[in-house]
């Protein structure tokens, strides 16, 4: 008999700081009869006096001793984790030993994991395996549509939050996918960083926009818009956009009303200043800058935010 399966389609750390000071007050006593004081002088021998006349510490020798960088966004290098420890866990991984998980990719071949690791570090990969059977001690999960590198890397990441930049540039966008559908979100954050510093094309920038919208990512969506509006004209052209146009008509509507906005920014009406905007039948008429003559616009569909952003990229 087979073992059994679960398929698991695509579709579908942040570190505490605590601070402190504790205040020690020494409070006087007052008397009973405060019609008298007496001024005393402290004896040098008491242990009052000494506590207040320590010296100064000396100031700490030069160089990084015992330091701890935290990065509060949670981006490049994580909380510094000794190497050893990061190395010990990337061994267990690779070598597999003690193994009882079976993570197949779609070209059938499988990568070593451990159960219990990879349930604490991802909630919703480790329902998954507790759903499925156990045959010889082994549980098996399959990841289809995702190459036998891309889902390496994320186990890895589950295991010692190490990777190869070169690896992880190569595969970022299955990485977003997979740290968004697993719940991973220290994985999402540095595919996300990486992607803003650089990554990003007039070619690919439609592709990864959709994709940043179906993985909740708030800050890339906002990061390919500002691309898209500044290069509107390359964009607009692009393999991707044509695909976009035929498959998702709703986001086109959105990125052109985005570019209008931005190039309308503070503009309550279009053409001439002294004349009020006439509606023909559904139309819009507006002078063309330079007096050559009237533009109609449709209002029916996205087609008159085209003809009004050529309009304004010529005047």
């Amino acid at each position: 008999m087979a073992s059994p399966e679960i398929d698991c389609p695509w579709s579908s750390l942040a570190s505490e700081s605590f601070s402190g000071c504790f205040n020690i007050r020494i409070e006087g006593i007052e008397g009973e009869d405060s019609g008298d004081t007496l001024d005393f002088v402290e004896d040098p021998r008491s242990p009052a006096y000494n506590v207040r006349n320590i010296p100064e510490p000396p100031p700490p020798p030069p160089g990084k001793i015992c330091s701890r960088s935290i990065t509060h966004r949670g981006r490049g290098k994580s909380d510094r984790v000794p190497k050893e420890t990061r190395d010990t866990w990337d061994k267990l991984f690779k070598d597999g030993y003690g193994a009882d998980v079976h993570i197949i990719t779609g070209d059938g071949s499988f990568i070593p994991a451990h159960y219990t690791l990879v349930r604490v570090a991802s909630p919703v990969l480790g329902n998954l395996l507790q759903q499925s059977k156990v045959k010889n001690g082994i549980r098996c999960i399959k990841i289809p549509g995702v190459p036998l590198d891309a889902v390496s890397i994320f186990i890895r990441f589950l295991y010692s939050a190490c990777y190869e930049e070169r690896e992880m540039k190569k595969f970022v966008l299955h990485q977003l996918v997979l740290s968004h559908s697993f719940l991973v979100p220290s994985l999402k954050r540095v595919c996300i960083h990486l992607l803003e510093q650089g990554w990003l094309s007039p070619e690919n920038v439609i592709d990864v926009l959709q994709l940043a919208r179906n993985c909740d990512a708030p800050r890339l969506i906002l990061v390919c818009i500002r691309m898209i509006v500044r290069n509107f004209k390359t964009i607009s052209s692009s393999d991707g956009w044509k695909v976009m146009r035929r498959a998702n008509p709703t986001l086109e509507q959105e990125l052109l009303e985005s570019v209008v906005e931005a190039d309308t920014d503070g503009c309550r009406t279009i053409g001439p200043r002294d004349q009020m905007l006439k509606t023909i039948q559904g139309a819009v008429v507006f002078w063309r800058a330079g007096g050559t003559g009237p533009v109609f616009l449709q209002l029916q569909s996205s087609w008159w935010m085209c003809t009004l952003q050529k309009h304004v990229a010529a005047s």
